[in-house]
């Protein structure tokens, strides 16, 4: 209007959902790819129907009802009712259980022979996405350090500890997963939790899911060590040596973490370079092993040797995605400008 406003046309409909009036202010956002999102200043509150009814007499298949009720808590569902036409079997119940144990803040509020009714209680904006990351790291540190100290002390009650820790993990891995997950539907969302960019959502999914392998891998030592603990000890020159090999996956582990944290693309590189050089350390490691006596016990050193080895290859793909990071924005070491067309005479 006049030479120096541009004017907005709100569609009708929208308009009448938000409720919006004569002067109300509406915000205009620029997104990541160029796209304008309007927002009002203050959004109405509207009840978010989020009421999930799973059908038990359909889960037959051993762990598919936890697997449902897993997934519908990522997706956002906060209530979710396990209903049968008879009554709910023995499995099931156990199963519901299961799954209350191993989701944070979902429980049991309301029980019958027929049906069971369960409620997350979790503010998905309480918990800093990186926060949680970095308490998975945390505890998988401690289950690599526990684990490998099992095997060099004979100490089976370490072993042991590992196995709780894992389910932990698996508890803040549901939770970072349903966190991403609302974060997609709700931008304000991601936000609140320390997303900066929409980019970073698909990023953090693959780090989660990687961390929780990595938890995988230390409990699979766990129970190899578990496997020998009755058998003839490995040589002390073998032990040292997966001692020695333990301690650069940690700092392999904690540097990745490190450089995804401060978004450090030289570090990265660094841990890039250190990954490839661990695996020719578990080749010459592996060979020591295959030497031992005893066959059984030169398998499972052989397979507690492996799964160090995968948790500092999934470090490579914590220094990948940082890079990739890293390279979003304009830096010293990278710069970018428009390319200017080249003129034909």
């Amino acid at each position: 209007m006049g030479y120096s406003t541009l004017t907005v046309s709100l569609p009708r409909d929208w308009v009448e959902d938000m409720k919006l009036k004569p002067g109300d202010i509406v915000s205009i956002k620029r997104e990541d790819d160029g796209s304008l999102r309007l927002a009002p200043e203050s959004v109405p509150k509207r009840e978010e129907i989020k009421n999930c009814i799973v059908n038990a007499d359909l889960c037959i298949s051993p762990n598919l009802l936890t697997r449902i009720i897993a997934g519908n808590y990522i997706l956002g569902h906060d209530t979710i009712q396990i209903i049968a036409r008879e009554e709910l079997k023995k499995n099931h119940l156990d199963e519901i259980r299961g799954a209350t144990q191993r989701l944070t803040g979902l429980s049991i509020v309301e029980q019958s022979l027929k049906h069971v009714t369960l409620q997350s209680f979790v503010d998905p904006t309480r918990f800093s996405i990186y926060g949680l990351i970095r308490r998975l790291h945390i505890i998988i540190s401690s289950m690599i350090d526990a684990s490998v100290r099992a095997l060099l002390e004979r100490r089976a009650e370490y072993a042991t500890e590992v196995n709780h820790m894992e389910e932990e993990c698996d508890r803040i891995y549901w939770l970072i997963t349903r966190q991403l997950l609302l974060a997609v539907r709700d931008r304000s969302v991601g936000t609140k939790i320390g997303i900066e960019s929409s980019l970073h959502i698909a990023g953090n999914r693959v780090i989660a899911k990687i961390l929780e392998e990595m938890a995988d891998c230390a409990e699979n030592i766990a129970k190899e060590v578990l496997a020998i603990r009755d058998k003839e000890n490995p040589s002390e020159v073998v032990l040292n040596d997966i001692a020695k090999f333990k301690g650069q996956v940690m700092k392999i582990l904690e540097q990745s973490l490190k450089a995804l944290l401060t978004i450090d693309i030289g570090l990265s590189n660094e841990v890039i370079e250190m990954v490839e050089s661990a695996e020719n350390d578990e080749r010459r490691l592996n060979q020591r092993i295959l030497a031992q006596k005893e066959p059984v016990v030169a398998i499972s050193l052989r397979t507690i040797v492996w799964n160090l080895g995968q948790i500092s290859k999934y470090c490579r793909v914590i220094g990948e995605i940082t890079i990739n990071r890293f390279l979003e924005k304009p830096s010293e070491i990278c710069d970018y400008t428009p390319m200017l067309e080249s003129k034909v005479s």
